[in-house]
């Protein structure tokens, strides 16, 4: 017979249940994104580029944040232009940073559009990831070996070719046969 639920309670646990796992699947069912964004220069320390940082967070919403690199300073491959407030800027470096956050596909459109309109960020890019942490993946394998340790392992060494004497005929004959 299945518990009554009391009022100063609400749901037994049995209706509990199948709630809490709808609310879990469903999270794993959202969609995960990344976006990775320039800050302008000019914007300069650590305490504005947090500021910008906060407003980006506010952007994406109320999401289930995942992990975030926070912004480093990085000189651009190539001079990236845009045009803003009736002139040209132009910027050689940047803040970079990103966030990993796991969303409706619904409200990631918007995020678009808003992440568009801030002046801060002068380059975005939204990816849709998988929900795995790059902080967590293990950076390269490190092999151990008790008979080879405290020694430097090198590259073996080549002999070097013995240098002689060759005839103009020779070097025609090969630089012929090279060309053909």
């Amino acid at each position: 017979m299945a518990e009554e639920p009391r009022p100063e309670e609400g749901l037994t646990q049995a209706e509990l249940s199948p709630v809490v796992k709808d609310v879990e699947d469903n999270a794993e069912k959202r969609p995960v994104y990344e976006v990775g964004f320039h800050i302008v220069p000019q914007v300069g320390d650590d305490n504005a580029t947090a500021v910008v940082v906060e407003k980006v967070r506010a952007a994406i919403g109320d999401a289930e944040f995942i992990s975030e690199g926070s912004p480093r300073k990085m000189r651009l491959a190539y001079t990236v232009e845009r045009s803003g407030q009736g002139k040209r800027e132009k910027f050689s470096e940047s803040y970079f940073g990103w966030i990993k956050f796991a969303m409706e596909r619904e409200s990631a459109a918007s995020l678009k559009e808003k992440l568009g309109s801030m002046k801060e960020i002068f380059r975005f890019i939204i990816v849709k990831t998988e929900r795995t942490d790059v902080a967590q993946a293990p950076r390269r394998a490190v092999f151990a070996s008790d008979r080879l340790e405290g020694q430097t392992i090198e590259a073996p060494k080549r002999e070097a070719e013995k240098g002689g004497e060759v005839s103009e005929e020779e070097l025609d004959k090969s630089l012929e046969a090279l060309t053909e």
